[in-house]
């Protein structure tokens, strides 16, 4: 079965690609019956490759893919939607490396796969030899789709590159970006013929007909906005001629309308309480809304979600308080009747006998997404007070602990100068806000550690396909009934006011999906693709508003702080990721993206 040969070409493309070979089983040397022949064999190479995909969930951080004891949560930051507290967390946005992806190891494995089944698959049912095959095309386009969004144009490979004697032949060029995004259509195409309509026949966490059609709905959007907004350059190898937007976004469109038709999924309303509602989607075991996730167990991939963002009072043993939402983030939310949050605008003066008065009767997603001052976690207040002002109208604030830092008034009552939570520098929490999608509520105390999180990371869900057809149809104006159903079922479920056909812009429809979608690891790429993140973050400071309690006033009022001393910006040339040094020092027909030579 050609050892000698496949063994050399491992060897060989060791010395072109920057890829860990200990990372997986040995694939490649042991001979092909005792995979292709078994159904345990089948298995056990499809766990490989599931574990290649490169899902952007609670472990992914610049550092890469599966990442423990980092705390995640980077994509937020760089997206202005929360900042980071800890000491070895970001301090600016990037220079084009922090969120590589060049990992053609991931490649050469599902082509193998596809190379070589077909000739074992006559030994299987028909139906599981079609959905092996389609989970291949699945895994391949969502690979691909990962390295195009960052760098544009990449080398396609079709086949395992085999070493003959001759190391240039290996060394292949880049295609366009568009000759890539139409290779991702059609295996997510081949993908959706291939698999089984639902997970019965595979079980949880993979691949479904869904799955590769909701893929295609997001990278689609993707390329559509790539032709829309952004330029082509280096002969095409980044951005699509605008020509060609339209067609994108109708591929889009038609996935999202596709899984809709299919009547397979619904958007969670369990609970009638809709803030409840939506801060338990998140966690709920089951789901109608879940289209692929990515599963996580104690003891075995557990991740530490819980542990990096908990606000201080709730603490276990570990940290706490690591993601803060931004103002400019939370003031994006709406009030039940459609108007502007104005949190600082509104508070400005006011004097708040309670400080969460103040976030009361807001889209349900705010509370879903966010804890504010005096919100209700784990059955009690979260206290976020910054500081006092006293007698004379100076503050007391940024205390080392909250049992300890006390003030006597002039009367002789005793004061915390902080909250449980901060602000304070014991806390870590920089802008009198914490992020609760995804919290555990439940976790004992105790429990609230490092890779003890067993939170499952919903890759796809049915809001985000339908944020993704309703705006690939209003990028070309058509579809746009559809559009207005999809994103009025989306805040229906939120509690606010519905939207009417004038007010379904583009503008719009991004804000919702800026909402709905947050935390999620969307925010920062959807920027890029737009083409607006070098606007909206340049030379850009975040803020947050932080409660103090006023003793002359016995009330609390609300000052709008810096949350750290960092400018941020984010240069043209971010818009794609500086493919690595490396990997053009060791293929001299790789291209550079621009800006970076």
């Amino acid at each position: 079965m050609k050892m000698k040969k496949i063994l050399a070409s491992v060897v060989a493309l060791a010395l072109l690609h920057s890829c860990d070979y200990l990372d997986v089983p040995p694939i490649n040397i042991i001979q092909d019956e005792s995979i292709f022949n078994s159904e345990s064999g089948i298995k056990s190479y499809l766990t490989t490759l599931y574990y290649d995909l490169p899902v952007e969930d609670f472990r992914f951080t610049q550092q890469g893919f599966n990442v423990s004891g980092k705390g995640g949560a980077r994509l937020p930051h760089v997206a202005g939607e929360a900042m980071c507290s800890t000491a070895d967390d970001i301090s600016s946005i990037g220079d084009g490396t922090w969120w590589g992806c060049w990992d053609y190891g991931k490649i050469r494995r599902v082509n193998y796969f596809i190379q070589q089944f077909p000739d074992y698959s006559s030994g299987f049912s028909q139906v599981f030899a079609d959905a092996w095959l389609g989970e291949a095309y699945f895994i391949r386009a969502y690979c691909y789709f990962a390295m195009v969004k960052r760098y544009g144009g990449v080398p396609l490979l079709e086949e395992p590159q085999e070493y003959t004697g001759d190391l240039e032949a290996l060394r292949v060029p880049r295609n366009t970006e568009k000759e890539c995004y139409d290779f991702i259509a059609e295996d997510l195409d081949r993908a959706a013929r291939l698999l089984p309509e639902d997970e019965s026949l595979l079980g949880k966490g993979r691949a479904t007909r869904y799955a590769a059609l909701a893929l295609k709905s997001r990278a689609m959007l993707y390329a559509g906005c790539i032709a829309r907004y952004g330029h082509v350059d280096k002969d095409g190898l980044v951005g699509i001629d605008a020509s060609f937007a339209d067609h994108y976004f109708g591929l889009a469109y038609s996935a999202a309308k596709e899984i809709e038709l299919s009547k397979k999924y619904s958007l969670y309303r369990k609970n009638a309480d809709k803030e409840k509602n939506f801060s338990e989607l998140f966690l709920a075991d089951e789901s109608p809304e879940n289209i692929f996730v990515k599963y996580f167990a104690r003891n075995v991939n557990a991740h530490g979600w819980d542990v990096y963002f908990i606000p201080y009072q709730y603490r276990g043993t570990g940290y706490s308080s690591g993601m803060n939402p931004s103002l400019e983030f939370v003031e994006m939310f709406e009030r039940t009747d459609g108007t502007p949050a104005n949190f600082a605008q509104r508070s400005q003066g006011v004097y708040f006998d309670d400080p969460a008065d103040l976030f009361q009767g807001m889209d349900a997603r705010f509370g879903g997404s966010i804890i504010y001052p005096n919100a209700l976690f784990k059955g009690e207040p979260c206290s976020i007070q910054k500081g006092l002002i006293i007698e004379d109208g100076s503050k007391r604030e940024n205390a080392s602990d909250y049992e300890s830092a006390i003030y006597t008034a002039d009367d002789g009552q005793e004061y915390h100068i902080v909250g449980k939570s901060g602000c304070g520098n014991y806390s870590g929490n920089m802008t009198g806000f914490f992020v609760r999608k995804y919290l555990n509520e439940s976790l004992p105390a105790d429990e609230v550690l490092e890779n003890y999180s067993e939170q499952h990371w919903i890759d796809f869900r049915y809001a985000e396909v339908l944020l993704n057809g309703a705006e690939a149809a209003v990028e070309m104006q058509q579809h746009l009934d559809s559009a207005l159903i999809w994103i009025n079922d989306i805040r229906d479920r939120a509690g606010i006011k519905l939207l009417t056909a004038s007010e379904l812009t583009v503008d719009k429809v991004r804000h919702e999906r800026r909402i709905e979608l947050a935390f999620e690891n969307q925010a920062y790429w959807d920027l890029r693709r737009w083409r607006i993140a070098d606007q909206e973050i340049e030379a850009k400071q975040y803020t947050g508003l932080c409660p103090y309690f006023d003793i002359n006033h016995q009330k609390y009022v609300f000052e709008e702080v810096p949350a750290n001393n960092y400018y941020y910006t984010f240069d043209v040339q971010m818009y794609y990721e500086r493919i690595p040094d490396a990997e053009i020092a060791k293929n001299k027909l790789l291209i550079q993206n621009p800006y970076y030579n």
